[in-house]
């Protein structure tokens, strides 16, 4: 029988520059979740390392079986037995040139469910000083990955994707109520665009969104907008933070999902 209750702790952090560094504090922000006792919690983009310095990231990451933050919230979920959405880590393959943007779901016994590679990559010109391009340091993932949990199917998304609603469409129709949206958006696109793109997401669906983000600045002066936000299926926001690292803790009633569905239930038509 799919619950229709779930706590859920999401994390707001500002992430260094190195891997040892972010265990610390991923480590800190684990053990104050105790406290709420959650069933799920949730971490944001590039948990391991944020830097803007391309080879600096690359001397720096690790491989995914050398991860210390992936060994510390294995741990931490089995002894806690908690469910864990580590939005995501940056990644070396022996396989590839290129790294992966990963994001890594695991159960309450500690053991990974399944992962999602970043399928949007962030290729943008804000400004003459203010460019990315991932696609030059990251592969492309190519599937689309919903998890089974007690609460139903969940969706897992990673920060550009964002701004491609169809992604969001097709993981609806895969049965979806939940879809996470860690991330680690810009200061300049985050005031204008995060708010408006994740209520949009979530009233276009009637699903809850989850965006667990990065905030404050980073390695190499790299700058997060923060204002991670619990949207539920009517578009409202539920909870928010705002520019420092946080905890926000919520019960969710998922049952508020079929209800909306059967008001509007637009997504079954498009």
């Amino acid at each position: 029988m799919i619950k229709t209750k779930l706590k859920v702790s999401l994390v707001q952090l500002q992430s260094k520059g190195s891997p040892k560094e972010n265990t610390i504090i991923v480590k800190k922000y684990l053990n104050k979740t105790k406290n709420f006792k959650p069933d799920l919690i949730c971490l944001p983009e590039c948990v391991n390392i944020l830097t803007n310095d391309r080879s600096y990231l690359f001397n720096n990451v690790t491989s995914q079986n050398k991860c210390q933050i992936l060994e510390e919230c294995l741990s931490f979920s089995k002894k806690n037995k908690v469910f864990i959405s580590i939005g995501s880590l940056l990644l070396k393959d022996d396989k590839s040139k290129k790294l992966y943007n990963r994001s890594i779901f695991i159960n309450s016994f500690g053991k990974i469910i399944d992962y999602y590679d970043k399928i949007h990559l962030f290729d943008v010109n804000l400004t003459k000083k203010d460019t990315y391009k991932e696609s030059k340091s990251f592969n492309k993932g190519s599937k689309l990955v919903s998890v089974n949990t007690p609460w139903g199917k969940i969706g897992l998304t990673i920060c550009y994707d964002l701004r491609f609603p169809n992604l969001y469409k097709n993981l609806v129709r895969k049965g979806v109520k939940i879809i996470l949206v860690p991330a680690a958006f810009t200061t300049k696109t985050g005031k204008d665009h995060w708010e408006v793109l994740l209520r949009s997401r979530a009233i276009e669906n009637s699903v809850y969104i989850f965006a667990p983000a990065q905030c404050g600045v980073h390695h190499d002066k790299r700058k997060t907008y923060g204002h991670s936000m619990i949207v539920n299926p009517w578009g409202k926001i539920i909870k928010k933070a705002n520019f420092l690292p946080a905890i926000l803790n919520t019960h969710i009633d998922l049952s508020l999902v079929d209800r909306v569905r059967s008001k509007i239930p637009a997504y079954k038509y498009d």
